[in-house]
């Protein structure tokens, strides 16, 4: 209520009209933008390949999503306006970086959907983006029930009319930032980015909505690896490796200039892993 959450610090110093977009955009699915990319992925594929041939542990090889999630952290590192949220219309600093995405429990038609949450270090690699993706898939898909499951387990025997009391109670709180930290940390839709891997049930990406409840303001949807014709460097219609993906992003936490270069700089990590091989204490 006087400044700063749990999970964030109020932006000072922003322009006017900055201010005044929380005012202007109430919701994120009002100031919602919509951007879609192809990554050229034949290089990518091949380093994957080539590294997961020179390691014995089954945990250490790597996987396309794994590069993806590593290229989120480096962008969110760099470029900290992305890692920004709007709540009770003001604009925060998120204080770490946390990535949401959707596990499969089970890939069947009957087989149950639940998101996982990993929070990680400015500039963390492949490496510990790794360990913590075979922890939070592994946790996903375990008989355990995660945090936000034994909650919504719990909300969801409660009478309709008790149930919107609560939410609306949950809203109210979290507008004026008295929400605990003990509640935002496990809940995968307060954190920087959602993303969701379509690739891996072989689906092409769609543009996907924003959460109003939470507080992710970026949503990435991974389609699947396919061939495409483009046009080379030579001016030839050529057969090519591509994965596209749409994001959609709430432009109230940075302009669309400031977007698109930070997802520029994104397509030319996942082209060049091995930018993302290690961590950079360095630039930590």
């Amino acid at each position: 209520m006087f400044g700063g959450r749990p999970d964030g610090e109020p932006v000072e110093g922003l322009s006017t009209l900055r201010r005044f977009m929380p005012y202007i955009m109430k919701g994120r699915n009002e100031a919602a933008v919509y951007f879609e990319q192809r990554l050229m992925v034949a290089g990518t594929l091949a380093f994957i390949e080539d590294f997961n041939a020179n390691v014995s542990n089954e945990r250490e090889r790597i996987t396309f999503f794994q590069v993806v999630l590593a290229a989120a952290v480096r962008i969110l590192s760099e470029r900290s306006a992305l890692n920004r949220f709007v709540v009770g219309r003001r604009v925060y600093q998120r204080r770490d970086i946390a990535l949401s995405f959707a596990v499969k429990k089970r890939f069947e038609d009957t087989g149950l959907l639940t998101t996982v949450k990993m929070k990680l270090k400015p500039f963390d690699g492949l490496d510990e983006v790794g360990r913590q993706m075979q922890e939070a898939i592994g946790a996903g898909r375990g008989q355990a029930q995660t945090t936000s499951e034994k909650e919504m387990g719990v909300l969801g025997w409660l009478p309709r009319s008790a149930l919107m009391g609560v939410m609306g109670l949950q809203r109210l709180l979290d507008h004026f930032g008295l929400l605990p930290g003990s509640m935002l940390e496990p809940d995968p839709l307060y954190a920087s980015m959602f993303l969701a891997n379509l690739g891996s049930v072989g689906l092409d990406a769609p543009f996907h909505h924003l959460y109003e409840y939470g507080t992710v303001p970026i949503f990435v949807a991974i389609g699947r690896i396919k061939k495409a014709p483009v046009v080379d460097g030579n001016g030839d219609v050529v057969a090519a490796q591509v994965v596209d993906v749409r994001y959609t992003l709430d432009e109230r936490i940075a302009d669309g200039f400031y977007c698109a270069r930070s997802l520029e700089r994104f397509r030319q990590l996942v082209e060049a892993p091995e930018l993302l091989l290690a961590s950079d204490d360095a630039g930590s």
